[in-house]
């Protein structure tokens, strides 16, 4: 069964309750993942800036919010004990996956934010339209 971290528990204990129920039910229905990053502080969004994980400065990202209106996370592979950061398609699949549950919990009346991946900002199903490709981001949006 698939269960987090202390680790991923505590960084996804600082995003907002949305982002919450929707990566517990992922976890819960058995989808192993790893939580990489909810909130960030100053220091490691200017870092993530630097390094081109991210086009925003301090304050803007979502992640920079308390609580974080994004998370970052990605599928968790018991053979490697981690996730594989070159494998896109392991990362679209669980988008897609986290993404139908999400879309469950808003018709439901669960959460009250869409949710949007960073693989597809747009939303149109479409990842060769995109610019800037950010495979382990997750933010919510007003409805």
């Amino acid at each position: 069964m698939a269960a987090y971290s202390r680790v991923s528990s505590q960084r996804l204990a600082t995003c907002h309750a949305d982002l919450q129920l929707i990566f517990n039910t992922v976890i819960e229905r058995g989808y192993d993942h790893s939580i990489l990053c909810g909130h960030r502080d100053k220091q490691m969004q200017n870092i993530a800036l630097k390094k081109g994980l991210s086009q925003l400065a301090w304050p803007d990202s979502k992640h920079n919010k308390k609580p974080s209106m994004a998370v970052d996370a990605g599928p968790y592979f018991l053979d490697l004990r981690n996730t594989d950061w070159n494998d896109e398609k392991a990362f679209s699949k669980f988008a897609g996956y986290v993404c139908a549950i999400a879309d469950e919990l808003l018709k439901t009346g669960k959460i009250k934010h869409k949710l949007r991946w960073g693989g597809d900002w747009d939303s149109d199903g479409r990842t060769s339209d995109e610019r800037f490709i950010d495979l382990p981001h997750f933010e919510l949006v007003p409805v």
